[in-house]
């Protein structure tokens, strides 16, 4: 019948081949812009299109992938969880054809929707994370900020591998072929007390006291092969007592309170916090030095104009 819309499901292989035969790139540029506004009407606006053109092409990839991608909740829309799995892959897909294509020279940070996916080591994040944001609402206000948790080598290496992720920050080189970095810049190494602690005085902390001290550490001694600090201390033949471990960072200051554990980390993390807690600063012992930040990206986004630019964003604002 003409004017019918496909069903949702194929009978067959040779149906759902037609249909993603018919899709071309600007649909794809339509669907993520819908996915990510979840209004028809800016998105018809956003490509200079009608509503009836919009609301077509979800159809089209509502047929595609069975899934309503965009459903009712409260007084708008909503994406459904397939249709988030799916912004990712769009970008990905995006990002390949323009740079076949050499679309991406025209990469503009006031006009662009992009989803800025950064993984990054929780101990520079409270500096780093307030300017990032602050810029890109001044100079990118279409663009999305995700900063994701540092996950395991292995899994860190397949989301750089499938794109989705732009870059990392983290205190530890990256060992891969297909990577590229940059020593950012080093901080000193400072330890985190309560100032009622019997070392929150002093200059510095030996290594000999620091071994007899109770410790907090962002990893459980069973991740001591990603940690900084532990690593150091694996080195030099050492190691250090763990009575507490916490991934959520902004919980030290009020663990730390009125305890006698020790928290190691980097003089930016230590200062952000000891500006609006009662937090002791001391320096680590010595034989710590400083703690290198390195930048790494993978190599299919070496020559990326949009890798680059953020790349420069973020080496300006930590240096």
């Amino acid at each position: 019948m003409a004017g019918s819309i496909e069903p949702a499901i194929t009978d067959g292989l040779e149906g759902g081949e037609r249909r993603r035969g018919e899709l071309d790139i600007r649909q794809l540029r339509v669907l993520k812009t819908l996915l990510s506004e979840v209004s028809v009407s800016r998105t018809a606006a956003i490509h200079g299109l009608s509503q009836p053109a919009v609301s077509l092409t979800l159809r089209r990839f509502r047929s595609l992938t069975g899934d309503p991608l965009l459903v009712r909740s409260g007084t708008g829309l909503a994406p459904t969880l397939r249709a988030q799995d799916m912004v990712a892959l769009i970008d990905r897909v995006l990002d390949d054809i323009d740079h076949l294509v050499g679309r991406e020279a025209d990469f503009e940070p006031e006009t662009s929707e992009r989803v800025v996916r950064i993984v990054a080591a929780t101990s520079f994040t409270p500096f780093l994370v307030p300017r990032l944001v602050q810029h890109l609402r001044r100079h990118a206000p279409r663009m999305v900020l995700e900063m994701l948790p540092m996950p395991s080598i292995a899994a860190l290496q397949q989301l750089l591998d499938a794109g989705e992720v732009d870059i990392v920050l983290a205190h530890r080189q990256p060992n891969s072929p297909h990577l590229r970095g940059e020593t950012l810049t080093e901080c000193q190494t400072v330890c985190m007390l309560d100032p009622g602690h019997p070392l929150a005085g002093a200059s510095r902390i030996a290594m000999a006291d620091y071994l007899d001290l109770e410790h907090l550490s962002p990893n459980p001694p069973s991740g001591a092969a990603v940690s900084p600090i532990d690593g150091r201390l694996a080195e030099l033949g050492l190691a250090r007592r763990i009575r507490a471990s916490l991934s959520e960072y902004a919980l030290v200051p009020m663990v730390l309170a009125g305890s006698d554990l020790v928290f190691t980390t980097t003089k930016p993390f230590a200062d952000q916090f000891a500006a609006r807690s009662h937090i002791a600063v001391v320096d680590a012992p010595e034989e710590f030095g400083v703690m290198a930040v390195y930048l790494f990206w993978h190599e299919r986004v070496h020559h990326s104009t949009f890798n680059a630019w953020l790349r420069g964003l973020v080496r300006g604002m930590l240096n």
